[in-house]
């Protein structure tokens, strides 16, 4: 495994300030982190526009499983594997949501 997919792994699964029920269920998702986020990067590596985080959780069907994939976008942003477009798009509530475009050091980590 590559040292950037072994940080994916590394990443924190709940905040200090997530209800309780958040730390219990991140011990059962912890084997899944790092597919979540990969799955994210495909999409993000597969979207010629970029993607809000709505729409990365909505094409990497996280969103359908009820992931937190926002929080994994997150954590994406925080390691430099995608960025902010400074471009926005309505969400589906109506609201302006950006769009990240993945980086040269998403793609490469995405590739590996």
């Amino acid at each position: 495994m590559s040292l950037m997919k072994d940080h994916l792994l590394d990443l924190p699964l709940f905040r200090s300030l997530d209800p309780e029920t958040s730390s219990q269920g991140a011990k059962d998702v912890r084997p899944r982190q790092g597919s979540q986020a990969m799955q994210l990067l495909n999409a993000y590596a597969n979207a010629r526009i970029g993607l809000t985080d709505e729409e990365a959780g909505q094409r990497s069907g996280l969103a359908e499983r009820g992931a937190g994939y926002w929080k994994r976008c997150s954590d994406l942003r925080r390691l430099g594997l995608i960025e902010d477009s400074h471009t926005t798009r309505t969400g589906t509530s109506g609201s302006e949501m950006r769009v990240c475009t993945i980086t040269a050091k998403g793609l490469e980590t995405y590739r590996a």
